[in-house]
């Protein structure tokens, strides 16, 4: 795959309506189980992991997401407990040879925004990556011609 900006699985294609009206990846490989929080998962990434499966429409992830979300959820949790930290504690502090240094805090605050940002754009979490996704509405098509004569 050509460098640049990655591919949107035909899934979320389908919810958007196909907006770019290519040809849709049938061959695409369509993967199956049930999604479930890893065992692994702290506290509050398990908190976070479950706020986020309730939100998100039922099939727009499958067993196979499962890392790429449980990543998502510690990034999430570790950003957090950083943010916590640089309210009592100062953001500039005193290095080894007596020059002022940041908080190893904001390196870490920094760093899981970063991660954050990239797996929500993949998982569909943002808000721009989530207004291309079309969930339910109207199973039956609608006729061209409604609503032309009242």
């Amino acid at each position: 795959m050509p460098a640049g900006r990655p591919r949107t699985p035909t899934r979320l294609k389908e919810l958007a309506g196909n907006p770019g009206k290519r040809a849709l990846n049938k061959a695409e490989p369509k993967p199956k189980g049930i999604l479930a929080a890893p065992k692994s998962l702290s506290k509050e990434a398990a908190a976070i992991w479950t706020s986020i499966v309730k939100a998100m429409p039922a099939g727009v992830y499958t067993a196979i997401d499962q890392g790429m979300l449980a990543a998502y959820c510690e990034a999430y949790a570790k950003h957090q407990l950083a943010t916590v930290a640089l309210k009592s504690e100062p953001i500039m502090t005193t290095g080894s040879t007596g020059q002022m240094v940041l908080s190893p805090w904001v390196k870490m605050q920094s760093d899981q925004a970063r991660l954050m940002a990239t797996l929500a754009a993949r998982l569909g979490l943002d808000p721009i990556s989530r207004a291309s996704i079309v969930v339910g509405g109207n199973d039956d098509p609608a006729d061209e011609f409604d609503g032309l004569i009242n």
